[in-house]
């Protein structure tokens, strides 16, 4: 419960909305140019890295409930969401000297737990077409004779490496860019600030 309440803070409760929008704008950049992948979890991974992950976990749920009433295919994967935020949130804990290090280790988290996780909704919820454009790369392996979960679990690893990297990327390049002042302000901020930064 302490943890809980450490997480909201003011300045990660105000937060939230500027998470969200990310996370929306990347839906909605998707959504525009039909691409097989998703970018909707960027705000999510970025202030679930700083903030912990109740706050992550907050995002993540509010994003869903926004991009599911646009696509209902994405109130499935809330799930997937949730899991991303709260194994981003602990791993906020973690204090890496190397910036790129951390990005890889969030990237490739990211794709663990994104494939393990929509593999099985994908499955039993969609069989396997979920109406987005990833589900043309599904076709394919089911057309050259993979069955349904070799089908997924491929089309999964080639859109959500893509995907992830990407996210991850994006989400260390927005803290980088805050200033060490900002970034004190929240849970895990001084993580992400060199020792020989001003505050």
């Amino acid at each position: 419960m302490k943890s809980i309440k450490e997480d909201f803070s003011l300045m990660a409760i105000l937060l939230i909305p500027v998470a969200v929008a990310i996370n929306f704008t990347g839906f909605g950049i998707v959504k525009l140019l039909q691409l097989p992948i998703f970018l909707d979890s960027i705000g999510t991974v970025f202030i679930s890295l700083i903030a912990g992950p109740w706050i992550g976990i907050t995002t993540a749920v509010i994003t869903s409930l926004i991009t599911g009433s646009f696509s209902p295919e994405y109130f499935a994967f809330m799930p997937v969401s949730i899991t991303m935020a709260f194994c981003m949130g602990i791993l906020a804990k973690f204090k890496f000297k190397n910036m790129i290090v951390k990005t890889i280790v969030c990237a490739f988290s990211l794709v663990a737990i994104a494939i393990l996780v929509s593999a099985p909704i994908i499955v039993y919820v969609y069989g396997g077409n979920t109406g987005n454009a990833t589900a043309g790369i599904t076709a394919f392996f089911l057309a050259t004779g993979s069955n349904i979960w070799n089908a997924v679990f491929s089309t999964n690893l080639i859109t959500e490496t893509t995907d992830k990297i990407i996210t991850a990327i994006v989400a260390m390049s927005i803290i980088k860019a805050m200033s060490a002042r900002y970034l004190i302000k929240f849970k895990y901020g001084k993580n992400y600030i060199k020792s020989d930064k001003n505050i």
